[in-house]
């Protein structure tokens, strides 16, 4: 199973960036943004990387202005961590992976005065993205990123918005990354700081996972950021099954 998470990992970060193999290494880098987390190389399975194999992959990041870093499923490639770390990369981030499977689901009733979309204009999808950047500590998203971010739902990308009925304010948001050999990863699930603690996050989890076993997966996954994040995502039920690895090298 954990090849299969990795391959489908590896799959959609490949999808809509330049891909460059660097040794053992593939990296995927994403043109209109230099934002970590959509720029990262993935080992291959049981790579074994040599000195001008590491040298190469810190070279396809910087030429190209991005930081050197990875993401991926550490057992499929335990030499990779200590050769990287070796030539002087650091673990930013070692997080567990939860699985949820269709049988596993646990409904829960939506908070009050909200209701979830799945924005379908331009504004909306902006909305959407405006109340991630603002959770994350982003900068606001521009044109480039709303035109990705609609290309990508034409593609199979299931997004939803979240906004509170009153007065129509975006309040989060999430994606259920595209179907890929019955996988499907939830990720971005985000909510702005006004609006935490009301079940939202928990909620958005519910229905882009729903609607990701209807669009045909048989598994979702998703990597919680910390404690709090487990606990919601368990309480609809995603259980612990393995661990995702972040590596990163700062030059300075």
């Amino acid at each position: 199973m954990s090849r299969r998470l990795q391959d489908y990992m590896l799959a959609s970060a490949k999808s809509g960036r330049e891909v460059v193999r660097a040794g053992p290494f593939t990296v995927t880098i994403t043109g209109h943004d230099p934002n970590v987390y959509v720029n990262y190389a993935v080992p291959d399975a049981d790579a074994e990387p040599s000195p001008a194999d590491i040298d190469a992959l810190i070279a396809a990041f910087t030429s190209r202005g991005r930081t050197p870093r990875l993401e991926y499923l550490p057992g499929l490639a335990p030499r990779v961590e200590p050769a990287l770390v070796d030539a002087g990369f650091t673990v930013a981030d070692r997080l567990p992976l939860m699985e949820c499977r269709p049988e596993s689901l646990v409904d829960q009733p939506d908070p009050e005065g909200f209701e979830l979309v799945t924005p379908t204009t331009d504004e909306e999808t902006e909305a959407m993205l405006a109340a991630q950047h603002e959770a994350f500590g982003e900068a606001p998203p521009t044109p480039e990123h709303v035109a990705s971010t609609r290309a990508k739902a034409a593609a199979g990308h299931i997004y939803l918005l979240a906004r509170e009925t009153a007065t129509g304010a975006a309040a989060g948001g999430g994606v259920a990354v595209a179907v890929r050999d019955g996988i499907s990863e939830v990720a971005g699930i985000a909510v702005r700081p006004k609006y935490e603690r009301r079940g939202l996050g928990g909620s958005i989890t519910l229905h882009l996972t729903r609607a990701a076993f209807k669009a045909g997966a048989t598994l979702t996954f998703l990597t919680p950021a910390g404690d709090a994040q487990e606990r919601v995502y368990a309480r609809v039920g995603y259980q612990r099954a393995d661990s995702v690895l972040f590596l990163s090298y700062s030059a300075g």
